[in-house]
């Protein structure tokens, strides 16, 4: 009887391997559903006139992280006084720290890179404004304030020297660079006009 109950179960497995064997393979999963596009970001707040005034206000507090704050928020939403206002800050702003951010932020954005602001930064009594301001200016890379930049070349502090030196050899790298570019420009047009040439010649 147990060798009859064993049979059938052999018999009953061994039938569903082989229906499993011949049956078709499941066709495969029918493809998800793409997801729905998602909604645009919401615009970034708008600050109104009234706002934007309320920020300069804050550029007077006596706190000078409540400057920088209003600073970052006035860069951040691209207010067109921004640099006028950070060229002025250069001048009177008290807080040496403050002032060397203003550098970095000048140099960082081409609507703000106003060289008079940075020139007034080589002018400043604390030494690491000098510098940070004849970093910017060799970032910047316009040669036309080398006047300034030669003039520290007499500063009494030997590391304002070193890096006016080094700046003005940053403008002459940067002037190298163009005259190579501009050299290999023209002997490139030179050399086609010269196939040019050659084609129309043998035809």
């Amino acid at each position: 009887m147990r060798r009859l109950f064993a049979l059938a179960v052999f018999l009953a497995a061994a039938g569903y391997l082989a229906h499993e064997y011949v049956k078709p393979p499941a066709p495969p999963p029918a493809p998800a559903e793409p997801p729905a596009a998602s909604a645009p970001p919401e615009p970034g707040p708008v600050f109104s006139s009234a706002d934007v005034a309320k920020v300069r206000l804050s550029l007077n507090d006596p706190d000078p992280n409540v400057r920088w704050a209003a600073i970052q928020l006035l860069y951040n939403i691209h207010d067109p006084e921004l640099g006028p206002i950070l060229e002025k800050m250069m001048e009177t702003d008290p807080d040496t720290g403050l002032r060397i951010k203003i550098v970095g932020m000048m140099k960082d954005r081409p609507d703000l890179a106003r060289l008079g602001g940075m020139i007034k930064g080589l002018q400043d009594f604390d030494k690491n404004v000098r510098i940070a301001s004849l970093k910017a200016l060799g970032d910047v890379g316009d040669p036309s304030v080398s006047t300034w930049v030669t003039a520290l070349l007499q500063d009494p502090d030997p590391d304002v020297r070193i890096e006016a030196l080094r700046t003005l050899g940053r403008f002459q790298d940067k002037r190298k660079a163009e005259y190579a570019a501009m050299a290999k420009k023209l002997r490139q047009d030179y050399e086609a006009a010269l196939r040019r040439k050659a084609a129309e010649d043998g035809r």
